[in-house]
């Protein structure tokens, strides 16, 4: 199983704008668990906010191979997906990564 980490910062900065950008944010990303193949599992965590310079969100999703992952990246509701989140963030960092793998 691959682990795909995605972490965002919102673009908007006041508590209503992030409140707002986390639901849509939330409403571009979840469905893709239902529409893309060989995505086993995808949860969009929001934090509270409570601690400076923390990330604003992040995605977790568990791939079924490297390959799905890939597929993943290129599908169209995935595509459209980024769109929406491009114009809700300012910075994104990424982490690929086999689950379970050996340390």
């Amino acid at each position: 199983m691959i682990r795909h980490v995605v972490t965002f910062r919102f673009r908007a900065r006041d508590p209503e704008g992030r409140a707002a950008a986390a639901s849509e944010l939330r409403s571009a990303l979840e469905p893709l668990a239902e529409v893309v193949p060989g995505v086993r599992s995808l949860e969009i965590g929001i934090d509270d906010g409570a601690v400076p310079g923390h990330w604003d969100a992040v995605l977790i999703s568990l791939h079924d191979s490297f390959e799905a992952l890939a597929a993943y990246q290129v599908h169209p509701a995935h595509q459209a997906a980024l769109t929406i989140v491009g114009a809700l963030v300012t910075d994104k960092s990424v982490v690929d990564y086999e689950a379970g793998a050996p340390r």
